[in-house]
């Protein structure tokens, strides 16, 4: 007998092949309708209820709710721990609040750092004038960059060099 597809024995085994895929091809999508089915529900969503595509089947999944850029910063802000850096980091930008323009003129934020405040000034005369205001001053910090966030004041001498000269 020649080599080829003439062979009827092959030719019965091919349609079998094909019976047999195509009847797990009907089970399969039996399967998925019948998660889908279990899965489904009628009841309209909530304003708290989110579905997403689950990558596991063919079916839905509830999610999280999506949530605000803010609340997601902050919350990852906690989760590194850089709450209390980032609210010292305000000294800077809030600097003539807590101070006032007189002093803001004389004095700069060096840091914060483990809740104390370094404060450089440009002589020491307004070295003395910031230690005699010290309460003052952790008060108006608690203030405008929360409370605890400043807990002590150290003032040293020297040129200042991010304010602009006193006119």
């Amino acid at each position: 007998m020649s080599s080829g597809t003439s062979d009827p024995r092959r030719a019965r085994h091919s349609d079998r092949d094909e019976h047999v895929y195509a009847r797990r091809r009907r089970a399969d999508a039996r399967r998925r309708a019948a998660i889908e089915r279990r899965s489904y529900d009628p009841a309209p969503p909530d304003d708290d209820d989110w579905t997403a595509p689950d990558p596991d089947s063919d079916g839905l999944q509830r999610v999280q709710p999506p949530s605000s850029l803010g609340a997601a910063l902050d919350g990852f802000v906690a989760r590194q721990g850089w709450g209390d850096r980032l609210r010292g980091a305000r000294v800077f930008t809030h600097w003539e609040q807590i101070v006032g323009q007189a002093l803001a003129a004389r004095c700069e934020p060096v840091r914060v750092a483990g809740g104390t405040l370094v404060i450089r000034a440009e002589s020491q005369v307004w070295a003395t004038q910031l230690h005699y205001l010290t309460p003052d001053l952790l008060r108006s910090a608690g203030e405008v960059l929360g409370a605890g966030t400043v807990r002590d004041i150290r003032v040293v001498v020297g040129t200042l060099t991010g304010t602009q000269e006193p006119s």
